[in-house]
Order: C-alpha cells, then sequence, then structure tokens
C-alpha cells in the first residue's frame, strides 16, 4: 500500500514540538507497537529532528529535555517496562525457532542490555520446557518451519546446514537436529 502525498504534492509539515505534542504522539505509537524505552526515545528523536529541521526557532537540546520527562513519566507510569518487553519477545523469538546469537543480536538493537538478554533467554528457556536445551528446541522449530532435512542428499545436506548456520545456530546444533533419525519428530 502506497501512501499518497497529500493533494498541493507538497510533503507534509511537521509540527512544533510541545510537551502534549510528544505525549500524544507517544502514546498513539505504544498503541500500535511494543517498544523498549530506548527504541521509543529513538522514535520520539527522529520526530524532534524532523521538526527542528523545519522549524528554525526550535531547539533540539529543548526537544530532547522533553522527551527525557516524557520517557521518564511513561516508565514510571508502567507505559513502558523495558523488563515486561523484554519477557515478550524473548518467548516471541524462541517461538519462531531464533537462535540465541539472533535474539540477542536483535534486542541488543532494540537498545537492551546483553546481560539482560541473557537472563531472560535463560529463565524463558527454563520456562518452557526442562528436558529439551532451548537452542535445540529453536533449531528443531527453525528446521521444522523451513523444511530442512528432508533430503538425504549430500549437496541438500550441506545446503541445509548453511542455512542453519546463517540463522546463527552453532553446527554441533545444526548436525544433531538435521540427523534426527524420526523425520515424523522434525516435520510432524
Amino acid at each position: 500500500m502506497k501512501i499518497k502525498p497529500p493533494a498541493s504534492g507538497r510533503k507534509k509539515i511537521p509540527k512544533k514540538i510541545t510537551p502534549s505534542y510528544l505525549h500524544n504522539a507517544g502514546l498513539y505509537y505504544l498503541q500500535r507497537y511494543a517498544a523498549s524505552a530506548a527504541q521509543f526515545r529513538k522514535v520520539l528523536v527522529r520526530k524532534a529532528q524532523r521538526s527542528c529541521a523545519h522549524h528554525k526557532d526550535q531547539d533540539l537540546e529543548a526537544c530532547r529535555a522533553m522527551i527525557e520527562e516524557i520517557v521518564q513519566k511513561f516508565l514510571q507510569s508502567g507505559l513502558l517496562n523495558d523488563d515486561l518487553y523484554l519477557r515478550g519477545m524473548v518467548i516471541t523469538l524462541r517461538r519462531q525457532g531464533r537462535s540465541k546469537s539472533m535474539i540477542v543480536q536483535k534486542l541488543m538493537h532494540k537498545g537492551l542490555s546483553a546481560a539482560a538478554i541473557e537472563s531472560a533467554l535463560h529463565a524463558a528457556d527454563e520456562e518452557q520446557n526442562a528436558d529439551l536445551d532451548g537452542e535445540y528446541r529453536a533449531a528443531l522449530l527453525f528446521a521444522r518451519k523451513k523444511k530442512l532435512g528432508l533430503n538425504t542428499e549430500p549437496q541438500h545436506q550441506m545446503k541445509d546446514l548453511q542455512k542453519m548456520a546463517r540463522a546463527g545456530f552453532s553446527y554441533d546444533i545444526a548436525r544433531k537436529v538435521l540427523r534426527t533419525e524420526n523425520l515424523e519428530e522434525l516435520h510432524g
């Protein structure tokens, strides 16, 4: 779906940054997307940068101070909660069959610390199933989703290993998953 420019053919003029505008824009964003505090801050800063580039009478540093107040207000009210966001994202990404390295990379990009991500991964993996290693379970899910391991020809096996490596799984885990004797377990 393409977004049509305004009828006059000119670009939309960004609004001036005010505390009430930032508050409403922040609420609207959080209604649509889950976000970490760092990610939320980035969104609001981009908004302020666009506005300050157009409205030369605005000071970007004053806008950053307003943004920081809004972020703190949302953190105190519970609208932003990095712990809940992290937990939900880790569970979602594991259910999608994502590897530990991919999860860490994705969530660090969202502004979360590696230690917090590791802790959340460990907790989520223990909650899901104590019998299977979380990384192995995620690799099984990934292989099932991508229909890997069905073809026993050497060239196809190598391609399957490559796909699993690109997804962030170790060689040992990939080999273990692709050598699963019971393909029904893998693709059932």
